[in-house]
């Protein structure tokens, strides 16, 4: 028996298998090129995972580059930032209980406080990168937003009418500082600010590894 003849009959017992769904696609997922040369139907199902990098930019000098997130988890509502300068070295960071609210207000108030901070301290040209698409455009488009969200979202627009920013958005892989400081936020009792010689450890590796340029994989 020749190898044509071999394959021809592989072939014949693989689609004989696939139609009474004793073998899929599953089987060949990383095999694209075996599953092509096999079975047409089979490569047609076959999806294979695709990977992105995520990696977090420092800003330009003299920029503060500041990232939020909000967190509404489990009946306990929080959020937070970090602001860090051009080196990727920790400026100051946040995290803040929050009442009952829906996700998008836990995301503009974190955006909120960060601006009071900016403002307070003097931080005036700011990068501004979140990861939820939503807070972008509501901040950033010429609307009032509804009753709940119709005020925090004047504020913001007054105070980012103080500074020079810009906005961007970051994908939540590359955002993990912020996750944690949010749900940090979501189990303390009152508005805590970090600095250096408070930095919980964990926070303190995440920004050792942004500052790397170490890329975070989104599936």
């Amino acid at each position: 028996m020749n190898h044509n003849r071999i394959i021809a009959r592989t072939k014949e017992k693989i689609n004989s298998l696939y139609k009474v769904n004793l073998i899929n696609f599953k089987q060949f997922r990383g095999f694209k090129f075996v599953a092509n040369k096999l079975n047409a139907n089979i490569f047609e199902e076959l999806h294979e995972s695709t990977f992105k990098f995520v990696i977090w930019k420092k800003p330009d000098i003299h920029f503060i580059k500041i990232n939020t997130d909000g967190s509404v988890k489990d009946g306990l509502y929080g959020c937070g930032g970090i602001l860090r300068n051009d080196k990727g070295n920790l400026v100051m960071a946040f995290a803040t209980p929050l009442n009952k609210c829906s996700v998008l207000v836990a995301e503009l108030k974190a955006i909120y406080e960060a601006l009071k901070i900016c403002l307070t301290f003097g931080y005036w040209k700011i990068w501004l990168e979140i990861d939820a698409l939503i807070s972008i455009k509501e901040i950033s488009v010429e609307k009032k937003g509804n009753f709940e969200t119709f005020y925090i979202i004047k504020d913001i627009k007054r105070m980012l009418s103080h500074l020079d920013y810009k906005i961007s958005h970051i994908w939540r892989e590359g955002n993990s500082a912020t996750d944690f400081l949010a749900k940090t936020g979501s189990k303390l009792d009152h508005l805590t600010l970090f600095h250096n010689n408070n930095i919980p450890f964990l926070l303190k590796g995440i920004i050792n590894l942004d500052k790397t340029g170490l890329p975070y994989i989104r599936v």
